[in-house]
């Protein structure tokens, strides 16, 4: 294989996010099973500071522009509103300038095998002989209808998403029942247009195994498959048994303006946090990552024991001292890549069934998964107290983590889809 073209919504790199981990994995899964090719990365800019940090398995990068103010609206109110042709965030994407730059690259270029990044960017499909593949991530259409069961704690439904409406709409859409509305609306466009590209692909991956299979089932595509997280574990932590931490330390670790991590911190406020607090007055909760939503920021004016740290430079070294990692997660689909992170670094998770979607880990000896609140708050000053369980589930976390999801276990059905 000569060349791969990478096709991204946002840039591959640094490491600041989950997704962004994995779209790095894909890159360095391709760069190892074939060492001679060139990856080029075709991507949208999510923050200009990044582009300094290409790691060197990118042999070249392109930017893509996004579509103007005008071409964003008539997207939205032509193929999504009036012929329901594409959901919401497929028309922000859009551009038909954009669309002939990678026509052309394709055509010119001749690349082997082309990697879409989710279906936000599926339009861009380019006529070529490299084989196709689209990552859908998770599906996105069930986590939004998820969403509408937790409304209450969501500060917006959107998130970063909105930024990338046009000015014009987005007053429009921060009112509540506006974002009801289109909540609804795109899990239904999603629903639809997530079974109807499948067929354009040869490949189709998910980050969780277990919906990839039932995506296979639904739309019986030939080649769906499952590419979770590498997560390395800390195999010193491991060697020396017992780790250091601070007893009294809670953390939860996301991007801060994706719905599904901001609910979650609310959520944990508001309905867990106080119990924990006054069984154990020395509690501290930090809430880690990046772009914290102006609810997320008042959690720490309006909750003693709570702070919000913002991005970090390092988060395994907020994280790894802590007595246990905390995801309360109210909605959401596929593998948590927090929480296999988490575990991998020897630190103790208390999760739900939502959190815990996609693992086969042993409730009580790899991690807590807890049905209600009060299984929640009996967890987290379980460990908090007791430090020959938490030295437990943290060793147990590591052996697990290294079982699933060491670099061999994640890259099989990468190599089958490029072989």
């Amino acid at each position: 294989m000569n060349k791969i073209l990478f096709i991204t919504n946002r840039l591959p790199f640094p490491g600041t996010d989950g997704r962004k981990n994995m779209l790095l994995q894909y890159v360095r899964h391709m760069k190892e099973i074939y060492p001679g090719s060139e990856i080029v990365n075709l991507s949208f800019v999510d923050d200009p500071k990044y582009l300094s940090q290409r790691p060197p398995e990118i042999g070249r990068l392109e930017t893509l522009a996004p579509p103007g103010k005008l071409e964003k609206l008539y997207n939205i109110v032509v193929h999504s509103l009036i012929r329901r042709k594409w959901p919401l965030q497929v028309s922000v994407y859009y551009s038909r300038k954009t669309h002939r730059k990678i026509r052309d690259f394709v055509r010119e270029e001749e690349p082997d095998f082309v990697l879409y990044d989710m279906v936000r960017v599926a339009e861009y499909l380019a006529p070529g002989r490299g084989r196709k593949v689209l990552s859908y991530d998770d599906l996105l259409s069930l986590r939004y209808r998820r969403q509408l069961d937790w409304f209450q704690y969501i500060p917006s439904v959107l998130g970063g998403f909105s930024d990338k409406l046009p000015s014009s709409l987005k007053k429009f859409a921060d009112l509540k029942f506006v974002q009801k509305w289109l909540i609804a609306f795109e899990s239904k466009m999603l629903g639809k247009y997530e079974k109807q590209v499948a067929p354009r692909f040869d490949h189709l991956i998910f980050t969780s195994p277990a919906e990839a299979q039932n995506f296979r089932k639904t739309t019986r595509h030939e080649s769906c498959h499952g590419v979770p997280m590498k997560v390395e574990p800390d195999v010193r932590m491991q060697a020396r048994g017992s780790r250091l931490y601070d007893k009294n330390k809670v953390v939860f670790v996301g991007k801060m303006d994706i719905p599904h991590n901001s609910s979650a911190a609310v959520y944990f406020c508001e309905r867990v946090w106080a119990r924990i607090k006054q069984s154990n007055p020395a509690a501290v909760f930090y809430i880690v990552g990046k772009n914290p939503t102006a609810e997320v920021l008042r959690l720490q004016r309006d909750h003693p024991g709570v702070i919000v740290t913002g991005e970090v430079d390092d988060v395994k070294r907020i994280v790894g001292d802590s007595a246990l990692m905390i995801a309360p997660l109210l909605f959401g689909t596929g593998i948590k890549t927090k929480i296999l992170e988490a575990m991998s670094w020897g630190v103790p998770v208390v999760t739900n069934a939502i959190g815990s979607e996609g693992l086969d880990a042993n409730n009580g000896e790899d991690l807590f998964v807890c049905e209600s609140e009060d299984e929640m708050v009996r967890s987290v000053l379980l460990l908090m107290g007791d430090s020959e369980i938490n030295d437990s589930i943290s060793g147990n976390s590591i052996r697990y983590v290294s079982r699933r999801f060491s670099g061999s276990a994640t890259r099989k059905n990468m190599e089958l889809i490029l072989s």
